[in-house]
């Protein structure tokens, strides 16, 4: 380092032709972008032996590694079930009880400020299964689905006689938070104590299997022979 450092003083030392000199000369041409490079190069070592540097390099930006996401949730079926079962209509179809599943796992955002509302910190705030975060996703859910579905969302004997009202909606809001806990998607513990911030929900486990094969399935030629 030391003899480069000297190899660039006595290159330095070279001065450009003088404002009288030709500027057309050889030795102009060739050494001028030279001289350029070992200004820039003595700026640059004395930036690197000085605080300057160690400066510029707390300003930068760090890098932060992105957040894992966390892996579906893999409760026993069985559970699941039971769940199902017991919180909505046994007329509901499978693909209302997955619009719901994926409702959930896709809003892990929401998920944090709705357990966050629901779990205050303070003593004079008043704890509650509800939030209006919630209520806004059970809203979306109500200008969504058609009433055929939505009806299927309540047993028969809770079924409120406006499917878009304000009962029908704090009561799916409530159905809501009960699936999120029992998928495990709440970052508070059963004593209100914080665990962790969920992450964005992977679907990595719950990808198809998918096989190559031909698009058609019989012969679409004279020379095909069956």
């Amino acid at each position: 380092m030391l003899y480069s450092i000297k190899f660039i003083r006595c290159l330095s030392a070279f001065k450009p032709p003088g404002p009288n000199q030709d500027h057309t000369t050889i030795s102009n041409i060739v050494f001028m972008p030279l001289y350029g490079f070992l200004i820039f190069l003595q700026i640059l070592i004395h930036l690197l032996s000085s605080r300057v540097f160690l400066f510029l390099m707390l300003i930068c930006p760090g890098v932060h590694a992105a957040a894992a996401d966390s892996p579906f949730p893999d409760i026993p079926f069985h559970i699941f079930n039971a769940f199902v079962e017991s919180t909505f209509s046994s007329k509901i179809s499978l693909s209302t009880v997955l619009m719901l599943l994926f409702t959930i796992t896709e809003n892990t955002d929401l998920l944090n400020l709705h357990a966050r509302q629901k779990n205050p910190q303070f003593l004079y705030k008043q704890k509650r299964d509800s939030s209006p975060w919630m209520t806004c996703l059970s809203h979306t859910i109500q200008r969504q689905t058609n009433q055929k579905k939505l009806k299927t969302l309540f047993k028969k004997k809770e079924v409120p006689e406006d499917l878009i009202g304000e009962e029908s909606k704090e009561m799916l809001s409530m159905k809501l938070n009960s699936f999120a806990n029992l998928l495990g998607l709440n970052p508070f513990g059963p004593n209100g104590k914080f665990i962790r911030k969920l992450s964005p929900v992977s679907n990595e486990n719950i990808d198809p299997v998918l096989v190559l094969c031909p698009t058609s399935y019989e012969c679409m030629d004279n020379e095909c022979q069956p």
